[in-house]
């Protein structure tokens, strides 16, 4: 004997019917409340696997930016509103829209209006744009700015900047790590840097350029300074991001570090060799421990190489009579913060592939070296041409370097 066999669920509950056909209606009918039947799940976003280009903003609904979990996620419980910005309008469907406010229904399923939509539906037409500000009120040898994005008729904030107007060249750059941090999206495409209104009107990429840097210091010297650059080598003077690129999870935020006061002149062969080395290894630790951090990136001084007369003098990117801006900082430093246990370290990086060890020793070593005690940095720390570095407790450091902000400090972060 032959029989037609269809199971269903419902519940849980097997139903059977023998000798017939169930009806498609009787079978839609029957999944539609199997589907009801299943609790709704939190709206879960991997960073790096569900990446959109171009990407909107990610927003808690009139506030800042959506919090990243120590897995790489963004976690929209049911029910609760996500806020995304485009501000030259989304993509289609929603192409008449700059702001959208979306209710997490499922998974990677969200409801605007009485729609639903996947996640990857939110698509900006282009990438929003970013900027940096003055908030008023000064910093050490600075005045205080903030970088980040213009969203409607508020600013969210990307780091604090201490800046100083007179000698354009920013002290230093607050920004946070957490947990997430190094699950940030990777191949986002690099932008050209932007003044967002300071300098002074220069053409600040021009001075960055090669030919442009060298015409500089050689007439600084008086002589002919090519024999300090090989672009083979990375000798050659780079725009130094201060908070890194990566330091930013989502791939927007990585874009808006593309400030020129979150930049300083660093030697290439630095730039790609410790002082990445620093930046790799706090934002990798930060994610293993799970902990949070806070990050104060800043410059010392101005570094110098010998003129025609011997004499060590200092370099600038911009030179004009008696003005001199845009300094080649002598050292670059990270202070690392711990807001919940109070401690710090200050980790430290020569800018000049041109020094000797003797030179070094006698005029860049400003404190104590306590770097034998971080084992969170895969550095070369006594490789000149990568950038000789160090560490100091940050109570020798500020002994020396006054230009940094005051913090309570109860103990060394190691």
């Amino acid at each position: 004997m032959n029989f037609a066999l269809t199971v269903l669920t419902v519940f849980g509950v097997c139903a059977v019917a023998l000798g017939h056909v169930v009806p498609p209606k009787a079978v839609e009918d029957i999944l539609e409340m199997n589907a009801l039947s299943r609790a709704a799940t939190d709206c879960v976003i991997t960073v790096r696997s569900d990446k959109i280009e171009p990407q909107p903003l990610y927003l808690v609904p009139n506030g800042g930016f959506w919090p990243i979990n120590g897995k790489g996620q963004m976690v929209v419980g049911v029910g609760k509103e996500l806020e995304f910005f485009c501000p030259s309008k989304f993509a289609a469907p929603f192409t008449s829209e700059t702001t959208i406010k979306a209710k997490c229904v499922d998974g990677k399923t969200f409801k605007v209006g009485s729609k639903d939509h996947s996640f990857s539906e939110f698509k900006c037409g282009s990438w929003p744009s970013y900027t940096a500000k003055k908030i008023g009120g000064s910093c050490p040898g600075g005045i205080l700015l903030e970088s980040g994005f213009n969203v409607g008729s508020r600013f969210v904030k990307l780091s604090t900047i201490c800046f100083n107007e007179q000698i354009e060249a920013t002290r230093y750059v607050q920004h946070s790590l957490v947990p997430g941090s190094d699950f940030y999206q990777t191949a986002i495409p690099r932008v050209t840097f932007v003044t967002a209104g300071f300098f002074g009107g220069k053409n600040v990429d021009n001075l960055y350029t090669q030919k442009k840097q060298q015409e500089t210091i050689t007439k600084s010297l008086g002589y002919d300074s090519s024999k300090f650059f090989d672009e083979k080598k990375s000798l050659f003077l780079a725009r130094g991001h201060l908070a890194a690129k990566a330091d930013f999870i989502m791939g927007s935020p990585q874009r808006g570090t593309f400030l020129f006061v979150n930049a300083g002149p660093q030697w290439q062969s630095f730039n790609a060799g410790n002082w990445q080395r620093v930046e790799d290894g706090v934002r990798s630790m930060v994610t293993k421990r799970q902990i949070t951090i806070e990050c104060y990136t800043g410059t010392y001084g101005v570094t110098t190489l010998p003129n025609k007369d011997g004499k060590q003098t200092e370099l600038y990117l911009y030179e004009s009579g008696s003005t001199k801006q845009i300094p080649v900082p002598k050292i670059y430093f990270r202070i690392v913060y711990e807001p919940s246990t109070k401690k710090a370290i200050v980790l430290i990086g020569v800018n000049n592939p041109h020094l000797s060890l003797v030179e070094i020793k006698k005029d860049y070593i400003l404190c104590p070296d306590i770097s034998s005690k971080v084992t969170y940095v895969g550095w070369s720390k006594t490789d000149i041409i990568k950038g000789y570095s160090y560490a100091c407790e940050y109570a020798e450091f500020k002994k020396k370097v006054t230009n940094i902000p005051s913090l309570t400090v109860s103990g060394v972060f190691v």
